[in-house]
C-alpha cells in the first residue's frame, strides 16, 4: 500500500546554525535547544562578561598610555639590545583578544535574544581563562615596571569622563530591551526584585555621574587660559634624531620656547649632548668601535665621539613611526648627523633666543672630570655668552642656581611659599606629581610650572585647560598646530547634553519594560 502522507519539511535557518555552531559547536539542528540555560553555562557567560569588561579596561589603559610608549620600547631595548615596537605588539595582541571576546559576547546575547539555550564550547572556555590570566599578568607588569602610567589613565578620565558617561548611558539603554526581556522570564519574585534593584542602581549611578565629574575642559571659551608653551624634548625627537643639531633646528621651526636635553662629559673634558649612558641605541658604534659598544659614553674623547653617526639609527629603526612623513631631503640630512657638543648647541641658541633646560649626567667614578663636570658645564655656558636667564638650572633642593641662571625646582611638589622664600619661580615635574589644586596654587602665586612628558593631543589639551604655562614634548610638530583644546565643552552645552541623554535614556528604558510585559 502506498502512503500519500506529505513528508515533513524543515526550513534551514542558516543564521541560527552559524550562531549555535560558532559558540557551542552545535552545527546540527537536532543539537539546538530552546530549553533554559544550565547553571554552568550561565556562570560561563558571567565569566565571559567579566573578562570582556576587564579587556575594555586594559585596552583603554593601553591606548591612554600611548603618551609615553617610547619609554616602554626603550626599556625593552635596554634588556634585549634590539629595537622592537613592543607597545604596538602589545596593543595589537590586546585588540585581537578584545575582538574575539566581543564576538563571543555578541553570540551569547544573540542566543538570549532568540531564546536559545546558552552553550559555550570548552575551547572558548579554556581561551577565556587563558586570556583572563594574560590580562591579569599585563596589569601586574604595568604596576611593577610602568606604574607612573596609571596617573595618565586617571588624568584621561578628567577629559574623557563626560563622553564616557554619555557612551555608558547609551550602551545600557540599548541593552534595556534584552535586559527587560530576560527580567520577565525570571520565575522567582526574589530574583526579579534584586535584579531590578541592581539595574536601577546602575542606571541611576550613570545618570548622576556628571555630578562627580570635574573636568577642567568643561569651561567657557572666554575663560580658557593661554596655550602652554612648548619645550622640545631632545629637540623635535619625534620627527628627527634626538639630541642632534638637526633635531633642535627642526624644533625651532615650531616656535618652541626652548629645548630640553642631557649633558655628559668626554674623557678629555668636553661637555656633549647625549641621553643614554652608552652610544649603543642612538649611534653606529657597533660598526665604528664594535669592541667598545657597551662602554660608558664618558670614556671616549671628543675626537672619537665625533666619528659616530647619531642620525642613521633614526632612519633605520623609525622609532616614532614618522619616517614616511619626512621628505627625502630631510632624510639625507638626518642620516649624516654627529653628536653635538654643548658649545655647538649654545651657539645655535644665541641665534634663536631659546631657553635651555638640561640634566647633567655624571660620568663613572674613576672619570677624571667626575667632580668637575658642573664647573665644566658652567664654564662652557659662560664662554658662549648666552644670556643667563635663558639657562634653566634644575635643582632638587631649592638651591640657588649658579652664575645667575634661572633656578628651576624639580621632581616634586613644593609649597608655593617655600619656593618664594627660596627665590625659585619655576617648577619642572612629571605628569604624575601635581593635582589641579597644586597647579591653581602655583598660578595664583606666579610660579611657572612645566610638565613632562606630554605627547598626546588630549593630555596637552587637559593641561591647557588647567592653565599650565608650559610642557615638555617629543611632538612639538603636532601640539604647535592645535588652535583650541580638543574635547572642549562649555558648561551650558554639557548640561544640555547630559540632561537630554539622561531623559531620552529613561524614556526608552521605561518603554522597553512596558512593551516586554
Amino acid at each position: 500500500m502506498v502512503s500519500h502522507m506529505r513528508l515533513q519539511y524543515y526550513r534551514h535557518k542558516y543564521c541560527l546554525v552559524c550562531m549555535t555552531g560558532s559558540l557551542g559547536c552545535r552545527w546540527h539542528r537536532y543539537k539546538q535547544s530552546t530549553r533554559d540555560s544550565r547553571k554552568r553555562d550561565l556562570i560561563g557567560f558571567a565569566f565571559l562578561l567579566i573578562t570582556f569588561l576587564f579587556y575594555v579596561f586594559l585596552l583603554y589603559c593601553i591606548l591612554m598610555m600611548k603618551n609615553d610608549f617610547i619609554t616602554l620600547n626603550w626599556f625593552f631595548f635596554d634588556k634585549t639590545g634590539k629595537w622592537l615596537p613592543i607597545y604596538t605588539i602589545f596593543l595589537a595582541v590586546v585588540c585581537v583578544i578584545f575582538v574575539y571576546l566581543f564576538i563571543l559576547l555578541c553570540l551569547c546575547l544573540c542566543h538570549l535574544l532568540v531564546g536559545h539555550q546558552l552553550y559555550i564550547h570548552k575551547v572558548h572556555t579554556g581561551l577565556m581563562v587563558l586570556f583572563m590570566g594574560f590580562c591579569v599578568a599585563m596589569v601586574v607588569a604595568i604596576e611593577e615596571m610602568w606604574s607612573q602610567e596609571w596617573a595618565v589613565v586617571w588624568l584621561s578620565l578628567k577629559i574623557f569622563g563626560p563622553y564616557l558617561q554619555v557612551g555608558a548611558v547609551s550602551l545600557m539603554t540599548l541593552m534595556s530591551w534584552l535586559i527587560a526581556r530576560q527580567w520577565f522570564t525570571l520565575s522567582s519574585t526574589y530574583w526579579q526584585f534584586f535584579g531590578l534593584l541592581f539595574y536601577l542602581a546602575v542606571m541611576t549611578g550613570l545618570y548622576i555621574a556628571p555630578l562627580f565629574i570635574k573636568s577642567p575642559c568643561v569651561i567657557n571659551i572666554k575663560q580658557l587660559p593661554p596655550k602652554p608653551k612648548l619645550m622640545a624634548h631632545r629637540g623635535a625627537s619625534a620627527i628627527a634624531p634626538e639630541n642632534t643639531l638637526a633635531s633642535f633646528h627642526r624644533a625651532n621651526e615650531f616656535n618652541v620656547q626652548g629645548f630640553e636635553t642631557d649633558i655628559r662629559i668626554s674623557l678629555d673634558g668636553v661637555p656633549f649632548i647625549l641621553h643614554d649612558s652608552t652610544f649603543l641605541r642612538t649611534t653606529n658604534i657597533e660598526k665604528v668601535f664594535p669592541s667598545l659598544k657597551s662602554e660608558d659614553a664618558s670614556n671616549f674623547n671628543m675626537s672619537q665621539i665625533k666619528q659616530l653617526n647619531a642620525g642613521l639609527w633614526f632612519m633605520e629603526e623609525d622609532p616614532m613611526s614618522t619616517i614616511d612623513d619626512i621628505s627625502l631631503e630631510r632624510q639625507l640630512v638626518y642620516s649624516n648627523q654627529s653628536i653635538p657638543t654643548l658649545t655647538e648647541l649654545l651657539e645655535y641658541m644665541k641665534s634663536s633666543n631659546k631657553s635651555l633646560m638640561f640634566d647633567i649626567r655624571e660620568p663613572p667614578e674613576d672619570h677624571p672630570y667626575r667632580d668637575s663636570i658642573i664647573n665644566q658645564t658652567i664654564e662652557a655656558i659662560q664662554q658662549s655668552q648666552v644670556r643667563p636667564e635663558y639657562i634653566w638650572w634644575l635643582t632638587e633642593a631649592l638651591e640657588t642656581a649658579p652664575a645667575n641662571f634661572t633656578s628651576v625646582a624639580a621632581k616634586q611638589y613644593y609649597p608655593s611659599d617655600v619656593m618664594q622664600n627660596n627665590s625659585v619661580s619655576r617648577l619642572n615635574v612629571m605628569f604624575n606629581v601635581l593635582s589641579s589644586d597644586n597647579i591653581l596654587e602655583y598660578n595664583s602665586n606666579n610660579i611657572s610650572v612645566n610638565i613632562y612628558l606630554v605627547n598626546e593631543n588630549w593630555l596637552f589639551s587637559l593641561y591647557w585647560c588647567m592653565g599650565v604655562p608650559s610642557v615638555t614634548t617629543d611632538n612639538c610638530h603636532t601640539l604647535s598646530a592645535l588652535q583650541t583644546p580638543i574635547f572642549h565643552l562649555s558648561p551650558r552645552n554639557y548640561l544640555i547634553l547630559w540632561i537630554t541623554v539622561d531623559i531620552m535614556s529613561a524614556l526608552l528604558v521605561i518603554t522597553a519594560f512596558i512593551v516586554q510585559r
